[in-house]
C-alpha cells in the first residue's frame, strides 16, 4: 500500500512561493535582455504583446472553466477560476503578500529601471484578463507594491468600449481603450 506523504501548510506556501520567485525572476531575464539586445521603448512593446497574449490565454481558460461550472463571468469570480495558486499569496507576508512583487521589489532595488515592466506585467495581464473574462468590465490597479504603495489594490467597472470588443492592452487593434 502506498504510503500518504503529508506536508505543513507552512511548506506548501512556501513551495508555492518559491515557484512564483522562479518565474517572476524569469521576467525579469526575459525583459533584460530584450532591453539590452532593442531598447526600452521596443522592450516594453515585445513585453507587452507577450503579456497580452498570455493573458487572453489564460483569460479563454477561465471562460471555459466557468461554463463548466455555471459561474457568471463577473470580476467576483475572476480570482476563484484563475489558474493562480493563490496559496502562495499569504497575508502574513505583510507588503510581500505577492510573491512577484516581492521578488521584482528585490530586483527593481538593484536594477530600477524594471519597475516600469514589473508595474506593466501586473496592469497588461490583469487588465486583459478582466476585459476578456467578463466582456463587460475593464480594471484599474490603483496601488501596487511594485510602484512603493503598501499593497496592491484593484477595482473593476463597466465599460462600453469592453462590450464593443475594445481590449485596453491589444496591440493589433488601432481602437484600443
Amino acid at each position: 500500500m502506498e504510503e500518504k506523504e503529508t506536508v505543513s501548510r507552512k511548506q506548501a506556501v512556501e513551495e508555492v512561493r518559491n515557484m512564483a520567485f522562479q518565474f517572476a525572476d524569469m521576467y525579469f531575464a526575459f525583459v533584460k535582455v530584450i532591453r539590452e539586445k532593442f531598447g526600452e521603448e521596443e522592450a516594453a512593446d515585445i513585453a507587452q504583446r507577450v503579456l497580452y497574449m498570455r493573458a487572453s490565454e489564460r483569460a479563454e481558460k477561465m471562460i471555459r472553466k466557468a461554463e463548466e461550472e455555471g459561474a457568471e463571468r463577473t470580476p467576483e469570480n475572476i480570482n476563484r477560476l484563475s489558474d493562480v495558486s493563490y496559496l502562495g499569496w499569504d497575508s502574513s507576508y505583510g507588503i510581500e503578500t505577492c510573491p512577484y512583487g516581492a521578488q521584482w521589489n528585490r530586483r527593481i532595488a538593484e536594477e530600477p529601471w524594471f519597475r516600469k515592466f514589473a508595474a506593466l506585467y501586473c496592469d497588461v495581464t490583469d487588465t486583459t484578463i478582466a476585459e476578456v473574462f467578463t466582456a463587460d468590465s475593464s480594471h484599474r490597479l490603483y496601488k501596487n507594491v511594485v510602484l512603493g504603495d503598501d499593497s496592491c489594490e484593484r477595482t473593476y467597472f463597466p465599460s462600453d468600449e469592453v462590450r464593443r470588443g475594445k481590449r485596453t492592452y491589444d496591440p493589433d487593434a488601432t481602437n484600443s481603450i
